[in-house]
């Protein structure tokens, strides 16, 4: 597997209309989730045809089971890049296709912490993001815990909070704003 290409902001795109939007930028890769599994199939090849990842939040595609077989079958038939889950039973069976495994973690709490590194520990994802990302300050504690690239996402709404999060030992965000995403990139390789 290669590596992924560097991109500060990462877009989640929930529509047809925004992929065709996200086609059209320099952004290399985005997260597809809201999506209906009839559509799966067509939104990978497009990102593909123009040599763009395509990552799944495997829990928020419609139409398909979030367990192993689904995991499998994204991993099989769609010809996905990566798949996104809160479940470590997921990440294992992506690793286990040869697909970029990221572990969605929640923190909500010092408990919901400790036992995302526990999940962390036992399913050894590529990538671990944590949410919300405006919880920031706690990111260096797990990336020296954990020593795996993180991305945040949730909950930010302006470059000078980006700046923030990135600065505190984020690789990436992700975001459901794809202006701000091409807005980001473009202010950050001037």
């Amino acid at each position: 597997m290669t590596e992924l290409p560097k991109q500060a902001m990462i877009p989640v795109i929930t529509k047809m209309k925004e992929l065709e939007q996200f086609l059209l930028t320099d952004l290399k890769i985005a997260i597809l989730q809201d999506i209906h599994i009839s559509l799966l199939k067509d939104m990978m090849g497009m990102l593909h045809e123009y040599n763009k990842i395509g990552l799944v939040h495997i829990e928020m595609i419609k139409g398909v089971s979030n367990d192993e077989f689904g995991t499998q079958y994204l991993c099989q038939h769609m010809r996905v890049d990566g798949i996104i889950s809160s479940k470590s039973k997921i990440i294992e069976m992506a690793k286990k296709n040869h697909v970029r495994a990221i572990q969605r973690v929640f923190l909500i709490d010092s408990k919901s912490l400790e036992r995302g590194l526990e999940m962390i520990e036992q399913s050894h994802p590529d990538i671990v993001e944590i949410m919300p990302a405006i919880a920031y300050s706690i990111f260096s504690y797990i990336k020296k815990t954990i020593q795996i690239p993180i991305w945040a996402g949730g909950l930010v709404k302006t470059i000078a909070q980006a700046d923030q999060i990135l600065a505190s030992g984020a690789s990436a965000i992700t975001i459901s704003n794809l202006a701000l995403c091409v807005e980001y990139n473009k202010n950050s390789r001037a």
